[in-house]
C-alpha cells in the first residue's frame, strides 16, 4: 500500500482519516478514524470496512469518506 492514497479531511467539526487496505482477492477496502476537533487522539473512533471490495485504493478512500461523513451526520443529528 502507498501512503499517498490515504486521505484526510475536515467535516463538520471532525477530522476524518481514511486508509485503504488490501482485502481478499486483491480487492481494496478501508479503515477510517473520526476525531472531533480539539479532542485527544485517544478519543478517536476507528471503524474498519471489510464487506465490499473496491478495484482501486482511491475508490476505497472515496467510499470511506462517504461512510465516515454519514456517521458524522448521524452523530450530530439531534
Amino acid at each position: 500500500m502507498n501512503d499517498i492514497t490515504a486521505r484526510s479531511e475536515h467535516y463538520r467539526g471532525f477530522t476524518i482519516s481514511v486508509t485503504p487496505q488490501k482485502d481478499n482477492d486483491d480487492l481494496w477496502d478501508f479503515t477510517y478514524r473520526l476525531r472531533r476537533e480539539g479532542e485527544p487522539e485517544a478519543q478517536a473512533i476507528t471503524r474498519s470496512r471489510t464487506l465490499g471490495g473496491y478495484a482501486a485504493p482511491e475508490t476505497a478512500c472515496t467510499a470511506g469518506l462517504e461512510v465516515a461523513r454519514t456517521e458524522v451526520d448521524n452523530l450530530l443529528r439531534p
